[in-house]
């Protein structure tokens, strides 16, 4: 579950990096945006401005040759200025212009508009603002610009041109000049050519620096002319231009972009430069307002995606949460019965392997419901898991809140009890054999099952869940042999565990082998005349010598082995008592013990109706002998089983009666023939009063019902007249015969 939690946590936090990632990117790019934007706004804006001017300035210089090269053609320059005509229609049809005029090299104005007044003209050479630009068009050929500067002669601000006049010689004869008009509301030099309060445009003379022109909303003539502007600056602080010198831009007919830190203020812009007039065409922007609209749509994405991963945090939060629900619902499934909603075998293990690393004594009891398969035949399988809910409600009931109750499986449960006390082991066995022989409370009735306990004790018994188990189940095992409530697991049980594995592996080879052998023991009659015989599997085997059927049926029995070892017994003592009755010539009857799980099998009825057509005997010849476990347990199966064998002449006995709790009951359900008195009846016979009265009884039982009686295990003359006297009239024991193989002849009776 920490690892699916961590993953899911490590998920959001990759999606969360991720997003993260994603959301600069995107907020980067919406900046650059923004700025590709701008530029494109501000070089756009100063290519126009720039060929706007350029085409002005172009106009005016032709205009300004044109016009001082007529009036030089009409005469001589007069001695002192004059208002011009001439010019006055010539500035009439020039809005550009505000101011017309003529000057000699010396500096003088000897002809302008009629709208500057004669009295305030400068000396061009002379005047501190017009000095440099004056001089500069006395040496050039092309039209000059000069300082923005107020015209006291016509009261306004004006961006002065000058335009040299040369004879053929080359010397100059006058200079024509003009004001360009930089207080409208429009052309090219109007204050409408910025867009915003962060905005403006730039015209810069590249010999001084100083700035001509701005559009810039609250920007004035006055405030701007006395600007300087350097081309290095922008060099400095824009890298890509580190490699591109001001006099390779200045040579470019084309925009470069520009960031600039100019009086604590950053700019966006766009330059060009227009190398005719050597002037600084510019357009820039404030970078706050972009910076402003960029943190706008920033704080709108970080918002939503904010609100997103929240969202998405409150899904995976509701995801882990429910994930760890299911996982933790998962765990305890996978740890708990799903039935009894008690422990289940890796609940165990992990209880007990937590025990195991504090070096903490406990007690496994391993319990096993003594006869349960005859509850889920007799009542169905929803009775059946019922009785399980409430034998493991009861083992609840009997164990403290820290101790653990487990169900390994059908109908097998395991205790674990901590905090053992070595020396009470025996009285908590006890007692805890006492409350699970109580009646259970079901909803039909009551209902009261046994339980065999095994018990094992950490660290004596074992030092692992396996080796734990292991032993109470062989203390278990012991149990149910022994018949008793509970049993201890002590060393010997190991060693009779591996005297059973050893039988097991051995008696599979001996079935595989044939290697078992069948003896016969007569049965007689009150004058002990033989009138049948009782089949007996024999057993010698070379490693482990002569093995008993008390020990190997048992194992077979266990181990899935019955089925094998019946059908080699029915097959064996019907072939060879076949082979016996034809060389005797007699009519005796065949006795053959027959186990549950053998019963129980597939066809059992045909398959023995096949071996006595087969081997030539009559159904009315063959007894089934079997115990009254076998109808406990699978009641309705056996007697269809029974039903059907009996309709055929096979008569049926009912082995060790009287040592079931149930013996009586069965008698009127089903269809027997005979009755066998346990031979533990028999040994205490001439002694014991109650067993004479048991036996008296059990004789009294087969006349009313019937039922032919046998006393098996009579050894002695005086159990045999005792047994006569009772009026049983069928015997069958070591005083009349022992077992022997029919191949030598079964000895005679007394």
């Amino acid at each position: 579950m920490a690892l699916l939690k961590r993953n899911l946590w490590t998920l959001f936090l990759l999606t969360l990096a991720a997003g993260s990632v994603i959301l600069v990117l995107l907020l980067l790019s919406f900046w650059q945006s923004i700025v590709a934007e701008r530029n494109s706004v501000h070089s756009a804006r100063v290519a126009l401005v720039a060929q706007s001017m350029d085409s002005v300035l172009r106009t005016q210089e032709l205009l300004l040759t044109v016009v001082g090269r007529e009036i030089l053609r009409s005469g001589a320059l007069p001695q002192t200025p004059q208002h011009s005509a001439e010019l006055d229609r010539i500035l009439q049809e020039n809005p550009v212009a505000i101011g017309l005029g003529m000057a000699r090299s010396d500096g003088q104005l000897v002809l302008v508009s009629s709208n500057l007044d004669l009295g305030l003209l400068p000396n061009l050479l002379r005047a501190k603002t017009s000095r440099d630009s004056f001089q500069e068009a006395l040496v050039t050929d092309t039209m000059v610009l000069g300082r923005t500067y107020f015209l006291g002669a016509i009261n306004k601000w004006t961006i002065p041109v000058r335009k040299a006049l040369r004879n053929p010689e080359g010397e100059v004869v006058a200079v024509m000049t003009a004001g360009l008009r930089i207080d409208g509301n429009a052309g090219v030099l109007s204050n409408s050519l910025h867009s915003g309060a962060y905005d403006r445009v730039m015209l810069a003379r590249a010999s001084d620096g100083y700035v001509q022109f701005i559009s810039e909303q609250g920007m004035g003539p006055e405030q701007y002319s006395k600007l300087r502007y350097q081309a290095e600056t922008l060099t400095d602080q824009n890298p890509h231009w580190k490699n591109l010198p001001t006099a390779d831009i200045q040579l470019s007919d084309t925009p470069h972009t520009y960031r600039i830190l100019r009086d604590q203020q950053n700019y966006l812009g766009a330059v060009q430069f227009n190398n005719r007039f050597q002037m600084w065409v510019m357009s820039e922007t404030l970078m706050r307002p972009l910076w402003i609209r960029f943190f706008k749509t920033a704080l709108l994405y970080v918002s939503i995606f904010l609100g997103g991963f929240l969202a998405l945090f409150i899904i995976f939060r509701i995801i882990a949460v429910a994930e760890a629900k299911r996982l933790k619902e998962l765990m305890y499934l996978s740890r708990h019965d799903e039935l009894t909603g008690v422990g289940n075998r890796s609940g165990l293990s992990a209880s007990i392997n937590s025990l195991l690393r504090r070096k903490q004594s406990f007690m496994v009891a391993v319990i096993n419901i003594d006869h349960f398969r005859g509850v889920n035949d007799r009542f169905g399988q929803e009775y059946g898991d019922q009785v399980l809910c409430a034998f493991a409600r009861r083992l609840l009931s009997v164990v403290d809140e820290k101790d653990v109750v487990a169900r390994l499986g059908a109908d097998e449960f395991v205790l674990l009890i901590k905090a053992v006390n070595f020396q009470a082991l025996e009285s908590h066995a006890r007692q805890l054999s006492h409350q699970l022989d109580k009646p259970l409370e079901l909803e039909q009735f009551p209902l009261q099952l046994g339980a065999s306990i095994g018990v094992a004790v950490y660290p004596r018994d074992g030092d692992s869940v396996n080796t734990l188990l292991r032993s109470a189940h062989l203390a278990l095992y012991q149990a149910k042999k022994s018949l008793n409530d509970w049993c201890l697991y002590r060393e010997e049980l190991e060693q009779a565990y591996i005297r059973r594995v050893q039988i097991e592996q051995r008696l599979r080879q001996a079935l595989s082998l044939g290697q078992l052998t069948m003896v016969f023991q007569p049965q007689v009659d009150d004058v002990k005349v033989v009138y049948g015989y009782e089949a007996l599997v024999r057993w010698y085997d070379d490693e482990l010598g002569q093995v008993g059927p008390d020990e190997f049926v048992g194992v077979a029995e266990s181990s899935g082995l019955m089925p094998a070892l019946g059908k080699f017994v029915m097959e064996t003592s019907i072939r060879e008592f076949s082979e016996f009755l034809g060389a005797q010539g007699k009519m005796w009857q065949l006795a053959v013990n027959i186990s549950v799980l053998q019963f129980l099998q597939p066809g059992f009825a045909n398959d023995v109706l096949s071996l006595l057509s087969r081997y030539g005997l009559s159904p009315k010849q063959l007894v089934l002998e079997m115990t009254e476990s076998l109808f406990i347990s699978n009641f309705d199966d056996v007697l269809a089983v029974l039903n059907e064998l009996r309709k055929q002449g096979v008569r049926v006995s009912m082995d060790d009666f009287g040592t079931g709790y149930s013996s009586l009951s069965l008698l009127r359900t089903l269809p027997l023939d005979e009755l066998k008195i346990d031979k533990s009846f028999i040994d205490g016979l001439l002694d014991d009063h109650k067993v004479q009265n048991m036996v008296a009884s059990i004789i009294s039982i087969a006349r009313s019902h019937q039922l032919e009686l046998v006393a098996e295990g009579v050894e002695t003359e005086g159990q045999y007249l005792a047994l006569m006297a009772m009026g049983c009239k069928l015997f069958q024991g070591y005083y009349f015969g022992r077992p022997a193989a029919l191949a030598v002849g079964p000895k005679s009776p007394h």
